[in-house]
């Protein structure tokens, strides 16, 4: 179980989060940063099993049957990733029916992917500042966009590209969940005003939700080929060499899944950059059919979401 964050109700001065006002808080910014790195402060942690698995992916020296006790020891976690494993998303013409037998079928690496997926968010199911329903419904369309994207261009979803895009909106978990009232006011103003949520973000709370959810997945220690992509997905140029292309990619999935209306991320603006789409070889007007074939897909993202749940 992950230990509940507490530290937005003594430790930092609500005053500094008026999302009304929109004033830029560096100040808050930095205590966010400390808290979160503080080794000493009640963050959230992942279960016990969750960092074996990080290890085991580490581990060079790691075996498929290691892998497979490790996910098997936890009864909740198995039976969620055997039921997205025989999701249409993989398309297996046969029943996967062992964690075994999935790790041979779709992969080492998307077992890990799988479990990683799962366990996050069971562990962020409630807020009462955002639905979060919707929310990993936007996530996991991303997600199917991401692949819809790739196979437009010719090349194939890596094993980490739906753990990328279910895990791209974090950080708007973590400040729906842990700073509410803040949270639930700046999202009243970018909806009134139509203005960029991750900007808005910015402005009152001192950072935005791609910069925090980087930090948290820093301290659960995820790899940088997933963080990075995530942390600027929002502004994929900007992200280091090896790792735009992917950041890229989530950004165009993004706007698809905005666009065909797949679940709520609670941003009612959301850019489109032609250089971006250019960058993959890709041009706006492919955003019509790449989001029509996106939309075909809902009932298969639904799918995929009750099994998570």
């Amino acid at each position: 179980m992950y230990i509940c964050l507490t530290f937005y109700l003594k430790d930092i001065n609500r005053k500094k989060f008026s999302a009304v006002q929109g004033e830029t808080l560096l100040q808050g910014k930095q205590e966010i940063i400390d808290i979160v790195r503080n080794k000493k402060t009640r963050i959230p942690t992942l279960p016990v099993v969750m960092n074996n698995i990080i290890a085991t992916a580490r581990d060079k020296s790691t075996s498929a049957r290691d892998l497979a006790k490790f996910i098997t020891n936890d009864q909740a976690i198995s039976a969620r990733v055997l039921k997205i494993a025989n999701s249409p998303y993989y398309g297996m013409s046969s029943k996967i029916d062992s964690i075994s037998r999935a790790i041979v079928v779709i992969g080492f690496r998307e077992v890990i992917s799988l479990a990683l997926a799962t366990s996050v968010i069971t562990s962020f199911a409630k807020s009462s500042t955002m639905d979060m329903t919707s929310l990993w419904k936007h996530s996991i369309g991303v997600g199917f966009a991401s692949k819809i994207i790739l196979e437009q261009i010719g090349q194939k979803a890596k094993e980490s590209t739906m753990l990328i895009g279910l895990m791209h909106d974090l950080g708007k978990v973590i400040f729906s969940i842990y700073f509410p009232e803040e949270y639930a006011r700046l999202l009243g103003n970018v909806s009134s005003k139509g203005l960029a949520l991750n900007k808005a973000e910015k402005e009152s709370m001192g950072m935005d939700h791609t910069e925090l959810a980087g930090l948290i997945m820093e301290h659960w220690k995820f790899p940088v080929h997933i963080t990075e992509p995530i942390h600027f997905h929002h502004d994929p140029l900007a992200c280091p060499g090896k790792y735009k292309h992917m950041a890229m990619i989530l950004n165009i999935a993004d706007v698809i899944c905005h666009k065909a209306g797949i679940g709520s991320s609670g941003n009612h603006k959301v850019k489109k950059t032609i250089k971006v789409f250019a960058n993959v070889g890709l041009s706006p007007d492919d955003i019509l059919p790449l989001t029509r074939k996106l939309k075909d897909e809902e009932h298969n993202i639904e799918y995929f979401l009750e099994a998570l749940e």
